[in-house]
């Protein structure tokens, strides 16, 4: 099982951000006159909605970060 780094405010920001790059990269052709850019960023947010879905950053775990928030431990005395 993939272990989840992704808070759900970060998953929300990046189906936004997915989405809008799907648009711009592959429903309207005329913001970006170049074919490749328009499929990499179409991808691009592609990637974003797979993570979002998953709630997995392949990127956040080879960085070691992770925006999940963790419950602080309580010490005992």
């Amino acid at each position: 099982m993939i272990k989840r780094n992704l808070h759900n405010l970060d998953r929300l920001v990046r189906v936004v951000i997915g989405v809008g790059c799907i648009y711009v990269g592959f429903f309207d052709t005329g913001f970006i006159s170049n074919t490749v850019v328009s499929m990499l960023v179409g991808a691009f947010g592609v990637v974003n909605i797979i993570a979002a879905a998953l709630s997995h950053c392949p990127v956040y775990n080879l960085a070691g970060l992770s925006t999940c928030s963790t419950k602080p431990e309580t010490r005992q005395e």
